[in-house]
């Protein structure tokens, strides 16, 4: 996964851990299930979830972020006045 394109920078630390630890629950899952440890991987996918959460809250973050960016850069190539938007943005 390429995290710069998937998290914003300041994120991509957080993000590279969540993405580890979500790729060694799945492989830890897949062992115990195979061997029949059905309880404990079922704990694990607890875990797996929350991980996943994680991720997908930090990557919507980038995605409203880059959605904005891309908003104002149309803005400022129609004319408007970009220093305005940005005022009122952070008066929310």
């Amino acid at each position: 996964m390429n995290l710069e394109k998937h998290f914003l920078p300041d994120d991509i630390k957080r993000a590279s851990e969540e993405y580890w630890c979500v790729m060694d629950l799945l492989s830890m899952i897949m062992k115990l299930t195979n061997e029949g440890n059905i309880a404990k991987a079922k704990h694990l996918s607890t875990d797996l979830t929350k991980s996943l959460h994680e991720l997908e809250q930090m990557s919507s973050k980038k995605y409203k972020e880059d959605k904005l960016h891309t908003l104002v850069q149309e803005l400022a190539h129609r004319g408007v006045d970009v220093e305005v938007v940005r005022v009122r943005l952070h008066e929310r």
